[in-house]
Order: C-alpha cells, then sequence, then structure tokens
C-alpha cells in the first residue's frame, strides 16, 4: 500500500528537522522504506510584516535544491510549511503571502500548544475568510483539546480538517495525547494522519507502523483514506 505524508520537516538546514541535504535524503529513505510515495517538505513558518516575499523565495530556492537532490528517488516530492498563528499571519494571508500544501488551498496550520480554548476558532475563521481551508497540525497535542476533544468539532463544522501525528497513534507522546488521538479516530474527525518527521529516529519519516496499526484497530479502508486517499486529495486541491 503506497502512503502519502503531508507534514515532515525534511527541508535541510531551515528548522528543527533536517540538520543537512544527507541527512534530509536519509530521511526520504526511511519514508520510502515506509511505502511513503508522496511527501510534503512543511518547514516551521512564522509570517512577518515585511519579509514574507523574501522568504517565500528562499523557501522555494531550499525546496528546489531537494528535490534536485532526490531527483533520482522514488518519491513524489512536494512544498508547503507548517504555519503557525500569529497576529502577522492575518496579514500575509490577505496579500497571499503564504506557503500551503503544494500550492492549495489547504494551509497546514499549528497553534502554540497552550492556546487558549477561546482563541483556536476565531483564527481560524480569519483563515477561512481569507480563502484557505485549515488542516489544523497534530490537534490531539494541544492542551484545550485533550482537556474537550469535542471542541473541534466547532472547527469541522465551519470546514476546517484536522491531521493527527502517526506518533501520537502509537503512543509516542504519552497517554493523554494517544487517548486524545484515539478519541477523534473513533469519531471520524480525523482527515489524514502524517508523520511529522524531524530525524531518523524517535520522530521518524517511518510510516507503515501506524498504516498497521489502523489497519487492524479500524479498517483497511480507514487506514487508506486517511493515509493514502486524503493526503492526496489535499496536494491536488480537491475537497475531503
Amino acid at each position: 500500500m503506497k502512503l502519502c505524508d503531508v507534514h515532515t520537516h525534511v527541508l535541510p538546514g531551515v528548522d528543527d528537522g533536517a540538520p543537512t541535504m544527507e541527512y534530509a535524503l536519509q530521511m526520504l529513505e526511511n519514508a520510502i522504506a515506509s511505502d511513503v510515495e508522496w511527501l510534503a517538505a512543511t518547514p516551521h513558518w512564522r509570517a512577518t510584516v515585511d519579509k514574507n516575499e523574501t522568504m517565500i523565495a528562499q523557501l522555494q530556492s531550499d525546496f528546489a535544491q531537494l528535490q534536485e537532490a532526490a531527483a533520482d528517488m522514488p518519491i513524489h516530492l512536494v512544498s508547503g510549511a507548517e504555519v503557525r498563528v500569529t497576529d502577522t499571519l492575518f496579514s500575509a494571508l490577505s496579500a497571499g503571502g503564504v506557503p500551503t500544501l503544494n500550492g492549495s488551498r489547504y494551509l497546514l496550520t499549528e497553534f502554540a500548544v497552550d492556546t487558549d480554548p477561546a482563541a483556536f476558532l476565531p483564527a481560524l475563521e480569519r483563515i477561512l475568510s481569507a480563502g484557505y481551508i485549515p488542516l489544523v497540525a497534530h490537534p490531539e497535542r494541544y492542551a484545550a483539546v485533550c482537556r474537550d476533544p469535542r471542541m473541534v468539532q466547532d472547527w469541522l463544522d465551519c470546514g476546517c480538517h484536522l491531521q493527527l501525528t502517526g506518533g501520537s497513534v502509537l503512543g509516542s507522546y504519552g497517554k493523554t495525547v494517544q487517548r486524545t488521538a484515539t478519541a477523534l479516530l473513533r469519531n471520524d474527525l480525523v482527515a489524514c494522519i502524517a508523520s511529522d518527521a524531524h530525524r531518523l529516529h524517535g520522530r521518524s519519516s517511518f510510516l507503515m507502523d501506524v498504516y498497521d496499526h489502523l489497519y487492524v484497530q479500524y479498517s483497511k479502508a480507514y487506514a487508506n483514506c486517511l493515509m493514502y486517499t486524503n493526503p492526496l486529495r489535499i496536494f491536488r486541491d480537491e475537497m475531503l
């Protein structure tokens, strides 16, 4: 079974992910070993008031170098970023100066782990009103969602989607996060599962163990939907 990964920190030397090109290529080999066919390079991104165009140009250049280095590898790379919600984000959205997943309407959206519960929905609605579709990164790791997973229903009702981290599903972030991830999965509230890979070991780009878990605990159809069909629809800018 082929897989798609919408969230990785494989772009070398730009954040707390791959430190070098050699390391990035090893991370890609790790992904390929778990049958990942499509992979998005999504470094951490914080919008600024006056440097977004320069930052995007640099991101495009860095991504092009990764593509060139990985040209002979059997994997399709797409660009993007994990975009942090900050006060400066909304002006950048209005100007169109944010990197989305493969140039689609889908914005991989990250909040601080301790975000006030009341702050999520207004921020997501502002992103939606700017013409983007928030794909909320690792909601199961936000303290407010851990306390009340039902709060994400309001996000879904207004048009957002959720991306879980594979390690959360397997318990790598502790029992509380795992219980939250399980609750979201059991209630069919999740659009996709990604690696959020930062390194070769621990938070790695290997996803087949996550796929096997979903296959056994839920169904093959559910595993395929969350780890291939929906991610590919996102890359193609299709509705979920």
